[in-house]
Order: structure tokens, then C-alpha cells, then sequence
């Protein structure tokens, strides 16, 4: 989920209302567009102005008033979406390789202890696995995280899997939700597993539904998750995620916001769970109980696990 964009814009005076907009913008999601980035701004609205056929931010400002509905449109505005298949393939690696063997092996082990337990339920729950994409995009994240899971894991049939991916644009999730990727987005995933897990159709490949029955598409709105609310489908079942992947959004808050983000991510991750940052995220100028993974060739953080 990245501001910005590349469209032409004309140049205008400094406008007040402009920037009443750009604060409701802030309001409404964190996005934080400095005056460096105040040029992006103006590219995305004046897109906006021209189709709802409006003179000026004035006019637009008092159209946002009166139209709540317009803030969805807004925001999806102020949102570009640059995102692949199996992007950052060295998190992607780490993910198959450590993390992933290493809950297999410790699910593994307190299965095998609560089947010595009394009315222990056979160790049921044990073998859920959850992941959170927050900031999916178009859905390519959440769905390579599903092609993970299933090509790595021993017996993806024996774990309750469920990848819940957010992103606060309705026509991002509408796209991911469909599953429909032209051809030139699916050339990072390998071959076979395009024939494995997704149908061929007209132009491109539509996910099937092995991968689709993985994923839960859902409204996500990381400023009001900051503020202690549960996003609108989750009404249970927040918390406790296994892995959480929030890249490339973090640098879009201001410095204030990315440290409240880190400690809700954190919040959001189960003892001992991982974190996966984009590539120009790193956690160390920000306060919080995770600790960078040693020897990985990737940002990924841990979550203590005795505190």
C-alpha cells in the first residue's frame, strides 16, 4: 500500500483547502503525505476532481463533507499498489526453511505431550496455523503465502490454516477476492505451480480454489487497528498470529504513527511469532519486544517469548 503516483498535474498556488483534505486523509488512515510528497497528493485528487466534475478542492472538501461514502473513494485514490508474486524471495526462503520447520516441530511436540494429559482434548488447536497480510494489495502476498504453506509443510491437510489479508482499499480487495491475474503478473511463480494451483483462463490465471480456501479477504483499516479496534469482519479471532507480514506500508505513517503500528503488529503476534518488514522497515530506531533473527538474509523479527 504505497502513496503516490506518476499522473501529470498542473500547478496551483497553495491552497488551504488542500491541505484540510490531506488532514482528513491523515484522520481517516495515517497516510502521511510530507511536503515533499505534497506534489503526489495533487496528482491523485486532481484525478478525483476531474471525474466527479469539480472547479477545486473547496468544491471537493465540501463534497467529502457531505458524502461520507466519498472518503472509501479517497483513499483508494491515494493508494498505489505496486506489489508481485513471491516478492522479497529471501523472506519468502526464511519463511520455508526455518520458520516454517520450526513450528512444525514444536506443534508437533505439544501434540505428542497432550496426548499423555488427561481431558486434554487430543491437543485440539494445536495444529492452527494463522498468518496476517496486512496491506495485501491485489492479494499476490497472501496468495504466495498459501503456495508456501502448502508445498512446504510435511501435511498441510492435518493444520487449521487460515491467512487473513487486509488492505484498506475496496477495489484492491475486490481484485484480490476474484483471483484474476493477467499474464505478465504471474511470471514470479514458478511454472509448475501455476499449473498446480491456478486455472488458465483468457489473458492470464485465475487462483484455485485450494489456495483461495486459505485466504480470508477483509476491510483493514491499520488506523483504527492502532486504536484498539477490531477490523469490521473479525469480531473474534484477532490476535495471536503465528507470522505477520506488513511490508512496504510502515514508511507511509509518520515517525510517531510507525511506532504505535510496530507495537500493535507486536500486540498482534503470538509468543514467539514472526515479523516480516519491507526492505526499508527495519525496527531499530523504534521501541518494542521484538528481536531481529540473527543469521537470516532478510528483515524478520521474533517476538520474545518469556515476558
Amino acid at each position: 500500500m504505497e502513496p503516490g503516483g506518476n499522473l501529470a498535474y498542473r500547478d496551483v498556488a497553495p491552497d488551504p483547502y488542500l491541505d484540510r483534505i490531506r488532514e482528513r486523509v491523515f484522520e481517516r488512515s495515517r497516510l502521511y503525505f510530507a511536503p515533499r510528497k505534497l506534489s503526489l497528493f495533487r496528482q491523485r485528487l486532481e484525478t478525483r476532481l476531474a471525474q466527479l466534475g469539480l472547479a477545486d478542492y473547496r468544491s471537493y472538501l465540501s463534497h467529502l463533507e457531505e458524502t461520507p461514502a466519498e472518503y472509501a473513494s479517497l483513499l483508494d485514490l491515494m493508494t498505489i499498489n505496486e506489489t508481485f508474486f513471491f516478492r522479497n524471495p529471501d523472506q519468502f526462503r526464511h519463511l520455508r526453511q526455518v520458520v516454517l520447520p520450526e513450528l512444525e516441530m514444536a506443534r508437533g511436540r505439544e501434540m505428542m505431550r497432550s496426548w499423555g494429559e488427561k481431558d486434554s482434548g487430543a491437543g485440539a488447536g494445536t495444529m492452527k496455523l494463522r498468518i496476517l497480510c496486512a496491506g495485501c494489495s491485489t492479494g499476490e502476498e497472501p496468495y504466495t503465502v498459501a503456495m508456501t504453506l502448502l508445498e512446504t509443510l510435511r501435511y498441510p491437510k492435518a493444520w487449521d490454516i487460515e491467512i487473513v489479508a487486509g488492505d484498506i482499499s475496496k477495489s484492491c480487495l475486490k481484485v484480490a477476492r476474484e483471483g484474476f491475474y493477467e499474464t505478465e503478473r504471474l511470471q514470479n511463480i514458478p511454472p509448475h505451480l501455476i499449473g498446480k494451483y491456478f486455472t488458465a483462463t483468457a489473458g492470464g490465471a485465475v487462483a484455485g480454489e485450494e489456495l483461495r480456501g486459505l485466504v480470508r479477504f477483509i476491510p483493514l483499516n491499520l488506523n483504527q487497528v492502532m486504536g484498539g479496534e477490531l477490523p469490521p469482519e473479525l469480531e473474534t479471532g484477532w490476535g495471536g498470529f503465528d507470522v505477520v507480514f506488513c511490508r512496504n506500508v510502515m514508511i507511509y505513517f509518520s515517525p510517531s504513527c510507525q511506532q504505535l503500528l510496530v507495537e500493535t503488529l507486536s500486540r498482534l503476534l503470538a509468543p514467539g511469532g514472526h515479523l516480516f518488514t519491507g526492505d526499508a522497515e527495519p525496527l531499530h530506531l523504534f521501541s518494542h519486544d521484538l528481536a531481529a533473527v540473527p543469521d537470516a538474509s532478510c528483515l524478520v523479527y521474533r517476538k520474545l517469548e518469556n515476558l
